[in-house]
């Protein structure tokens, strides 16, 4: 009885504890995707997530970015939605030209892939964290950090060069830094504004789980303990006759 009664005391909080899910933030990630087969085919598809819900796709044939929520454009205005989605249009066709260019100019050999991953994450406070990395053929060859674009990691020599000719282009640089530090952000707070009911679903549906997991896990180890404590008690009961 008293085996049973601590085995009660202990698993009752345990699955209280596993059932506790911390509040958390739900990153923004996009990511770009552009494959070349050839210098005259190309194509460039992208994907967004907020947490790990998806509220966007952009395929390569579509001037359009496609939502996938009925609250994916946030708190933006129609018109600030269109000068965003002008602003990637114009982005998606300039990236096509320079990785053409960047292939020409070092000579790499085709078919050839460079992914794209951007986004941000808004913090209580009013705070923001950022951040924009390159791939090429699926190794991460470059970042945007702070003001200009840096080398990865033990990336090939002809990464510099690209580096050079990017950090030359000041405009983009600004523009870029622009995007990651204010317009992520405030788009983010929108979503999480208009998105609000499906995200606390979510977190309440992990919660659920972590309650029903919890309980399985504990019940077991319960059944586990009254098991140990009857073995004993028969020992102790074979001992004495």
């Amino acid at each position: 009885m008293r085996c049973l009664l601590f085995l009660l005391l202990w698993g009752l909080p345990q699955i209280r504890r596993t059932s506790e899910v911390p509040q958390r933030n739900f990153p923004f990630r996009c990511l770009q995707i552009s494959s070349f087969l050839n210098r005259s085919w190309a194509r460039t598809d992208g994907l967004a997530w907020l947490g790990e819900l998806q509220p966007y796709v952009w395929k390569n044939d579509s001037d359009t970015i496609r939502f996938l929520k009925p609250w994916s454009q946030g708190t933006f205005s129609d018109q600030q939605w269109e000068e965003l989605q002008h602003l990637f249009r114009v982005y998606r066709s300039s990236v096509t030209r320079d990785i053409q260019e960047f292939a020409k100019m070092l000579h790499t050999a085709y078919p050839l892939e460079v992914q794209v991953s951007a986004g941000c994450e808004v913090h209580p406070g009013n705070t923001s964290e950022s951040f924009l990395y390159v791939a090429f053929q699926g190794r991460d060859i470059l970042s945007f950090q702070g003001t200009s674009w840096v080398p990865a990691p033990d990336t090939p020599q002809w990464v510099a060069r690209v580096i050079e000719v990017l950090n030359d282009d000041q405009g983009t640089s600004e523009m870029v830094q622009s995007l990651l530090n204010d317009t992520c952000p405030q788009f983010v707070r929108g979503l999480l504004e208009t998105g609000k009911s499906e995200l606390d679903r979510q977190e309440q549906s992990r919660a659920s789980a972590g309650l029903i997991a919890g309980a399985v896990l504990v019940s077991l180890l319960i059944a586990g303990g009254l098991l140990t404590c009857w073995f004993k008690k028969r020992s102790s009961y074979q001992d004495i006759l």
